[in-house]
């Protein structure tokens, strides 16, 4: 007995397993699986590079700004991963619509962060580009020499000895920066012009330019977390446009529709459409006792859910005319509406609802009949619905929806009432 109230309880609390369960979990745990990698990888050194091309410069300001970005990132995917587990394990919660709101959201923080540290780089790579074109024209200063990049006492220039000789580069935008006075670091010992060397004066000077060269590097050196960062922004975006595409649809679907529908309204009665009106029918004699046969009762009886039932004796069996959870709600044609005002005692019963729209329309109308079974009035498709057991009553008109229940049973003090015959 244990067991079985366990189990009963896990079944009341949880989804029963499924292909699509276990594919959405699937890919929420991989999910997680990348994001902690990706973790590892920044804390391990190998994502980030923490590389420098001027002595002096200390490189903790780019670092701290992709570390921040990394982090920040992995900190929103794993609450977010168990929380989509808890959605989409544990009943009661719209997984779906919550899971994708949870990831857009999720993307727009990504988005944020990722083109603030995208932009505040390209920013430090200009004002870097910028801080050594000040510098031209370049002047030779005798006893500078090119020095170490952990040197913390060099100056810009350098920066720009060492750039010539590790690169076989000469000057920033070219050899000609340095006037005539062309330093060493400059000079192709012992090469031709077929080295990329060329001419200046009696020496032979790298053609190269130093700038060019060392920016390409600078924009390299994050080229991998960008990769990765972009393929992670990437597989987050497509649950996220899923999100934004229906959202889309629905503020369409809320703007769009009723014009829709009303231009399809107008076609459908300019080509000889028969307006509908929906009808509530009631069975008058409702309380009425049933009448013996000759040795075969018929009973008359309702479901619970209004709906008139036949039911057989002796053969134990249901009638042909069961309906069950059937809608009360039958839509008739105007000229049969109006036979019906004109022939039947007591009249159609005209009523008013409001539609249960996100935007609220003006109210439409319907009518309730009290009438007989067996009626000659009665239409061959039509409903009965039982007075005294309120059925399921709703029409769609369209993009609109319109229930009937509260309107045809009245409640009174939390209780449903019937309409009076």
């Amino acid at each position: 007995m244990a067991a079985e109230d366990r189990d009963e309880k896990t079944q009341k609390v949880y989804r029963t397993p499924s292909a699509g369960l276990w594919t959405a979990t699937g890919l929420v745990m991989v999910y997680l699986v990348l994001a902690v990698a990706v973790s590892i990888l920044k804390e391990s050194g190998h994502l980030l590079n923490n590389q420098s091309f001027e002595c002096g410069h200390s490189e903790e300001s780019r670092l701290t700004q992709e570390t921040f970005l990394v982090s920040l990132w992995t900190g929103m995917a794993v609450p977010i991963c168990f929380m989509l587990l808890m959605n989409i394990w544990i009943k009661g919660t719209f997984y779906a619509p919550l899971s994708l709101f949870a990831i857009f959201v999720v993307f727009v923080a990504m988005t944020v962060s990722f083109a603030k540290t995208w932009e505040k780089e390209n920013q430090d790579i200009e004002e870097f580009k910028d801080r050594y074109l000040e510098l031209i024209p370049l002047t030779d200063v005798p006893g500078i020499n090119q020095s170490h990049v952990n040197d913390k006492n060099c100056t810009m220039l350098s920066n720009v000895y060492r750039w010539q000789a590790e690169f076989e580069c000469c000057g920033l935008e070219g050899y000609q920066d340095w006037g005539l006075l062309i330093p060493d670091s400059c000079l192709c010992e012992g090469e031709d012009k077929s080295t990329g060397c060329v001419g200046a004066g009696n020496s032979l000077v790298y053609e190269k330019p130093c700038l060019p060269t060392v920016l390409s590097l600078v924009e390299k050196r994050s080229s991998t977390l960008w990769t990765v960062m972009i393929t992670w922004i990437t597989i987050v975006g497509v649950p996220a446009s899923m999100f934004v595409f229906l959202m889309a649809r629905c503020c369409c679907w809320v703007c769009c529709e009723d014009c829709y529908y009303k231009l399809g309204l107008w076609i459908f009665k300019l080509s000889g459409g028969v307006e509908m009106i929906p009808v509530v029918f009631i069975r008058k004699d409702n309380d009425k006792p049933p009448e013996d046969g000759n040795g075969n009762e018929e009973e008359r009886e309702s479901c619970s859910n209004g709906v008139v039932v036949d039911v057989e004796d002796g053969t134990g069996e249901e009638g042909a005319d069961v309906s069950l959870e059937k809608n009360a709600v039958t839509m008739i044609p105007m000229s049969e509406l109006r036979r019906l005002q004109e022939e039947l005692e007591p009249p159609p019963v005209q009523h008013w609802v409001q539609c249960l729209c996100i935007i609220s329309k003006k109210p439409r109308s319907f009518y309730t009949v009290m009438i007989e079974e067996g009626s000659p009035l009665l239409p061959a498709d039509a409903v009965l619905a039982d007075a005294n057991k309120p059925s399921t009553c709703f029409w769609v008109d369209g993009p609109h929806f319109f229930s009937l229940e509260d309107i045809v049973w009245l409640k009174e003090n939390g209780k449903r009432s019937s309409l009076p015959l």
